[in-house]
């Protein structure tokens, strides 16, 4: 496990200088006044890194945890990119302004109070922000927590994250399945689909929030836990202490951020056929976000 968080922190740290989002004005195709937009991305400098442990008859979590302090607000800009790309598609002619906050600390907080403390932690820097009256729309991308397991990826996870699964998930020690026709779908570094016995799975738990600037009203939310299986053929096993795979792993988590972020935007009012409506708050519930 320490060779994957020593890798993955080191590309991380590296990716600074690639992620790049947006302009902060865009010129409109037309004469009608564009629509404004705050980006604010508050998911703080923590990657997770989570593996599986073999626990038999032991009261202790079968998950080894390490957290990785990512400086220089890169999983930040990760989020504004894929919030950026999103409005992009929605709303083309749209002015975008971006912000980066800190995430809201939750040490001490409970799992069913982690929600509010975050949004009311942003909103409380929003309130001081007297240009918001000028916006349409403010978006907001916070770490989302899931106590339970899902898709076979340890419990209790939050935000941005790489889930390790080390321990046989297939018939081991059987050689005439060497992909393991018994275990778990994942895709290669080719990206073709094989059943994978052992993985990483980069992921993604993330919420968008949709508020209107004036009021700073809640007018949507939406939650995406989303994630990624990757597995190699036994002959060709991925190399993490290579700047090859460490990169190609780098580049599977920056793209499932930006599509996972998307997603999540993409499903809340802002996509009702491009237009901007002032709605009632909605509670979302975290099960149907992907509906």
């Amino acid at each position: 496990m320490r060779s994957i968080v020593a890798a993955v922190g080191f590309c991380l740290i590296d990716l600074a200088t690639g992620a790049a989002y947006g302009q902060a004005a865009t010129e409109a195709a037309n004469s009608a006044k564009p629509r404004v937009y705050a980006l604010v991305a508050a998911v703080g400098e923590q990657f997770s890194v989570v593996s599986e442990v073999q626990s038999i008859g032991s009261h202790l979590s079968p998950y080894r945890r390490r957290t990785i302090e990512v400086p220089n607000n890169i999983l930040n800009r990760l989020a504004l990119h894929g919030l950026d790309k999103a409005i992009a598609n929605i709303d083309p002619d749209s002015r975008r302004i971006y912000m980066a906050l800190p995430a809201a600390q939750m040490a001490g907080i409970s799992p069913s109070e982690r929600e509010d403390v975050a949004i009311s932690t942003i909103m409380a820097e929003l309130e001081k922000m007297p240009q918001r009256l000028e916006w349409d729309r403010i978006v907001i991308a916070t770490p989302a927590y899931r106590a339970l397991e899902l898709n076979g990826l340890a419990s209790k996870l939050q935000g941005f994250g790489l889930f390790s699964q080390p321990l046989c998930q297939g018939r081991c020690g059987d050689d005439l399945h060497q992909l393991g026709q018994d275990g778990m779908d994942a895709v290669t570094s080719e990206d073709k689909t094989i059943r994978a016995r052992t993985y990483i799975a980069p992921f993604s738990y993330i919420e968008v929030w949709v508020l209107d600037p004036k009021s700073l009203a809640i007018l949507d939310k939406r939650q995406g836990f989303d994630s990624q299986k990757l597995g190699e053929p036994r002959y060709k096993p991925l190399d993490l202490s290579q700047s090859v795979g460490q990169r190609y792993v780098v580049g599977r988590i920056s793209s499932l951020i930006e599509l996972s972020v998307g997603e999540a935007v993409m499903h809340s009012e802002l996509n009702r056929r491009g237009k901007v409506e002032i709605g009632e708050p909605k509670v979302v519930n975290p099960d149907d976000a992907k509906k």
